[in-house]
């Protein structure tokens, strides 16, 4: 049986947050997720202004996430197992979903509509079993260095305790991924899921589970040849739903890649405000990969004005770190993401058809490049052998 509200949104508030179980007190330094207040969640200080904003914004919300938390208990009391949300209808259940998700509730939909216990069902030890195996020094090493940089601003990961959790989790999954094993980004994925449901074991299934529901896994193997396609994907969506935006980005021959791969390679977990992360993957879990792009326009058509306002390349860079850090506003971001005016459908199976198109296309020109590299490679040392051959005929002396 799932934890009750009561109780985790007891946990949640920090009353007992640590894998030790150790006892600390919420208090004003922290929010209710365990992030300090300086921090805003993101990672670094954000500075004054937005703090502010943030905390205005989260006392405005309130009353509208008290009515939702009574939808979702209504909708729990209709069911006949209270963990098991996708017998809900779908059609219900999208919108209670892209509503968003009470934090009282959070790790316990997410684990249903993942199919989490369903795939640890299958090989109940595996994670014991993987942590036990040897894992490949340098991934080790990697994993290592980034457990400190990974939201150093929350009080699990300012304790070896929580940032041995972390640890567990990526050694985890580069055993069950060996195609992947480590990859930047992935770490403050794992470690969001680490706070949300408070246990390493489940993270790392969730981890799992999501990875393989969005079909993301190209993101992080060599060549990173699947974010590539995205990229390209995204950029063509850009020029449909927001032609001043792609515009302005092409005069200033600004490449996607170097702004929104971070987006996507960590689901906006280092990019977006967290409370905001929380609301985009309590849709994209249920929804599958087409909300990371429909965020990604999202915060396109919000930033749109301030955008058209910067006239160079080096304005552009510069402010591109800002525009997805200010969505504070989580609820006008959901809206503008699905619900805009300037916004027009698109289909899921349009977008992985678009998605298969340039992948191939990217696939073609990587072999090509390939068969370029390789014809000069043979050309050197065709030449090395031949000057060889006529410094050796030369008379000695």
């Amino acid at each position: 049986m799932a934890a009750s509200p009561t109780a985790a949104r007891a946990a949640e508030r920090g009353q007992v947050l640590e894998g030790g179980g150790e006892e600390e007190s919420s208090g004003d330094d922290y929010d209710e997720l365990g992030f300090a207040l300086e921090g805003n969640g993101v990672g670094s200080d954000l500075g004054p202004e937005l703090r502010q904003k943030t905390s205005a914004y989260a006392l405005a919300f309130a009353p509208k996430a008290c009515r939702r938390l009574k939808r979702f208990e209504v909708q729990r009391r209709k069911l006949d197992d209270p963990s098991q949300w996708l017998a809900c209808k779908p059609k219900d259940l999208k919108t209670l979903v892209r509503k968003g998700i009470p934090p009282e509730l959070r790790g316990e939909v997410w684990w249903s509509i993942l199919g989490c216990e369903e795939r640890r069902r299958l090989t109940p030890d595996a994670y014991a079993r993987y942590l036990s195996e040897n894992l490949d020094t340098k991934v080790a090493e990697e994993i290592d260095r980034d457990l400190a940089r990974t939201f150093p601003n929350h009080r699990k990961f300012r304790k070896a305790e929580g940032r041995a959790e972390l640890r567990n989790i990526l050694r985890a999954f580069a055993r069950h991924a060996p195609e992947v094993r480590y990859c930047q980004g992935l770490n403050f994925i794992a470690a969001l899921f680490l706070i949300v449901l408070r246990d390493e074991e489940r993270a790392f299934w969730a981890l799992v589970c999501a990875i393989d529901s969005l079909g993301v896994v190209g993101y992080y193997t060599e060549g990173m040849v699947l974010l590539r396609a995205d990229m390209q994907v995204l950029a063509t969506l850009l020029g449909q739903h927001c032609p001043r935006v792609a515009k302005e980005l092409n005069d200033h021959h600004i490449d996607l890649l170097s702004v929104c791969s971070e987006w996507h390679i960590t689901w906006f977990a280092k990019s977006l405000p967290i409370p905001s992360v929380l609301r985009v993957w309590d849709a994209l879990f249920f929804e599958g990969f087409k909300v990371i792009f429909r965020v990604g326009l999202g915060i396109f058509h919000r930033v749109e004005p301030e955008l058209l306002r910067c006239k160079s390349f080096d304005c552009l860079m510069e402010q591109a770190k800002t525009w997805p850090r200010g969505q504070v506003e989580h609820n006008e971001l959901l809206k503008a993401s699905f619900f805009g005016s300037k916004m027009q459908p698109f289909r899921r199976r349009d977008l992985a058809l678009a998605r298969d198109n340039a992948l191939h296309q990217i696939q073609c020109e990587d072999q090509a490049q390939r068969c370029r590299l390789e014809a000069r490679q043979k050309e050197r040392l065709r030449a090395q052998a031949a000057q060889a051959a006529c410094e050796a005929s030369k008379p000695a002396g």
